[in-house]
């Protein structure tokens, strides 16, 4: 398998990453700026729009760069790790999930604040959303390696699974 096909597999799915917070953002950035139009408030009204652009593109860049670089650490890993599901896993779970959480940490602890600054609550739905990005990165790994469910499905479609189609391929006829 190449390299770069396992990393154009984890840029689309950093793209799929990405597509849900920055359809959520945007949605409820346009609602919001459509609240203040109709009130009356165009300068709001803007700021919102923009706010909503920057963060659906911002959450897309992110998501392509986080895809990225789990294709690249899934692209270099060696064949044994790739070859057990639970290691491949664990290396793409790290890969998603400790950049995200090193720039959440880095973001609350800026401008003199410690983390005991913010409520619970704050903390509690940040790593939930850590623990999600790592979660699909750990399960769509099989997917982004070339191993797992994706093999399974092209081999199930030509023939239930048995060797006859990819014979017959090779001969250039049909299974029969």
């Amino acid at each position: 398998m190449r390299a770069r096909t396992v990393i154009g597999r984890g840029a689309r799915l950093g793209v799929l990453m990405g597509a849900w917070p920055a359809g959520t953002l945007g949605l409820l950035c346009l609602v919001a700026a459509f609240v203040f139009l109709v009130g009356g408030q165009y300068g709001a009204a803007w700021a919102l729009t923009t706010a909503g652009g920057y963060a659906a593109a911002g959450s897309m860049a992110a998501g392509v760069v986080l895809g990225t670089a789990i294709g690249a650490a899934l692209a270099i890993a060696p064949r044994g790790l790739l070859a057990r599901a639970p290691l491949r896993g664990l290396l793409a779970a790290l890969t998603a999930g400790l950049p995200v959480a090193a720039l959440h940490v880095a973001l609350l602890t800026g401008d003199g604040y410690t983390l005991a600054s913010y409520p619970l609550s704050t903390h509690v739905v940040d790593w939930a959303v850590i623990l999600t990005v790592a979660l699909v990165a750990a399960a769509r790994s099989g997917e982004i390696a070339g191993c797992g469910a994706d093999a399974t499905v092209k081999g199930a479609r030509g023939d239930a699974g048995t060797g006859k189609a990819a014979a017959a391929a090779e001969r250039g006829g049909t299974a029969r």
